[in-house]
């Protein structure tokens, strides 16, 4: 029965391989952790900031494990683990997988994925102690790192409630679903490498009868408009591309980018737990924000607008933006803070390069990873989404987070600080010229 549900699930792994223009086949036979960040993006769930989190505890867990097979190379996540060290490729899937299933286990299916994966894996490792101890380290530290998320604030607390406001400014569910707020609660979850999500909270946004709230309503109105005259077809293009990104998307922009630099398991770990930390702290940081200060959306606003006690303010009852806005508070876009992290950490540890991303059929290309990021931020406006001040504070606050991840000791080489600054050095020069290559973004 077991062997039958890891066939099942093999096949189940080889169909989601076989996706849309696929640009990079991770199999078994690439570096282990490449292999399982591609595995868990495929399988991640739906909640953006939920898949960050994951993806994040996974690759804390897999670079520990992978530095204890190193001898203890690099500063661990998780102090005060014993563990053998071993075999990489057993440390990395035993502690992928154990994280994984734990973390995002409510599918049998995904969860039997994960086991016929860590069993090819383990197939490819001779028997022995090396193994066995590599097996050992894998568990250690998944076992360190679950304990560390055990209540991070990742369910609401008991009794926690959240209610809309409905004064001017005021966020309030939106057409057309009208649905209820979500997860009001994220900014409470424990960062990965922040001390708290208002750690850097930005200043509110303008006040309504400013001249900054005036030109970024009457912007958004004209530009955002769902038949704009006047967006043009790259920036519609954009809206829509962006649309359907979320918390997997810019660790798959980094693992793509990372895939054929020949770097060490070790290197690996070290760029996607950076990368990952940091936009998971970046979404934990952007629902702070946007629950403490509750502003109200474009198509709000602008429906709202004749309402508003704004003199300049002028309203369309029947406006409608490009696409429906997700269902939280506009101030600040967490797609433009988890982009602008996501950029800083990149642009730190990666040679940055023109490059196209691909989610499910759509294409689009960039000049680099810096453009990348503020397209993902524009693209919120355009598609009338945001206001144009949500999307620079929120690269603005993304970037001194990503800065911040890279700042702190965790997943840096030891014993010198001044290693880690070699290393950097080291990536930046991993890619000899500029080239353009398709990354995936996960299309489930």
């Amino acid at each position: 029965m077991y062997q039958g549900k890891l066939l099942a699930a093999a096949a189940a792994i080889a169909t989601f391989a076989a996706a849309p223009a696929a640009a990079v086949d991770y199999t078994v036979d690439s570096d282990p952790v490449l292999f399982w960040n591609d595995l868990a993006i495929k399988t991640a769930p739906a909640n953006a900031a939920n898949q960050a989190r994951i993806i994040a505890a996974m690759n804390t867990a897999i670079h520990d494990a992978v530095s204890r097979s190193y001898n203890g190379a690099d500063v661990y996540y998780n102090q005060g683990v014993s563990a053998p060290g071993g075999d990489v490729r057993a440390a990395v899937s035993v502690a992928a997988r154990n994280v994984l299933a734990s973390l995002n286990g409510s599918n049998p299916t995904i969860v039997a994925m994960y086991d016929a994966a860590l069993s090819a894996n383990l197939a490819k490792v001779p028997d022995g102690t090396a193994k066995t101890n590599g097996i050992a380290t894998g568990n250690a530290y998944s076992a360190a790192m679950l304990l560390n998320r055990m209540n991070d604030g990742s369910t609401p607390p008991p009794g926690f409630s959240y209610t809309p406001g409905n004064l001017p400014g005021q966020w309030r569910p939106t057409p057309p679903g009208n649905l209820a707020a979500a997860i009001p609660f994220w900014g409470q979850v424990k960062p990965f490498l922040l001390s708290s999500g208002a750690q850097f909270r930005p200043d509110g946004p303008p006040d309504l009868d400013s001249a900054e709230y005036l030109a970024a309503y009457n912007e958004v109105k004209e530009i955002g408009a769902k038949n704009s005259a006047t967006r043009t077809e790259d920036q519609r293009l954009s809206a829509l591309f962006w649309d359907v990104s979320n918390g997997t998307t810019w660790n798959r922009i980094g693992l793509d980018l990372i895939s054929d630099d020949n770097l060490s398991t070790l290197e690996n770990s070290r760029v996607m737990a950076k990368l990952s930390t940091a936009v998971a702290d970046a979404l934990i940081a952007g629902f702070d924000a946007k629950y403490t200060y509750n502003f109200w959306r474009p198509v709000t606003a602008i429906r709202e607008g004749d309402n508003d006690g704004v003199d300049g303010t002028v309203g369309d009852a029947n406006w409608e933006s490009l696409f429906a806005a997700p269902n939280h508070p506009s101030y600040p876009s967490t797609h433009s803070l988890q982009s602008g992290a996501a950029s800083a950490v990149l642009l730190a540890l990666v040679k940055d390069q023109a490059f196209c991303n691909q989610i499910g059929p759509d294409m689009r290309c960039f000049d680099g990873i810096a453009d990348a990021a503020q397209d993902a931020a524009n693209s919120r406006l355009w598609g009338g989404i945001h206001f144009r001040f949500d999307n620079e504070i929120g690269l603005a606050t993304g970037q001194t987070i990503g800065r911040w991840a890279l700042a702190q000791n965790a997943f840096n080489a030891v014993p010198e600080p001044a290693s880690w600054a070699l290393m950097i050095a080291g990536f930046g020069l991993a890619g000899a010229a500029v080239r353009r290559r398709v990354v995936r973004v996960a299309y489930a």
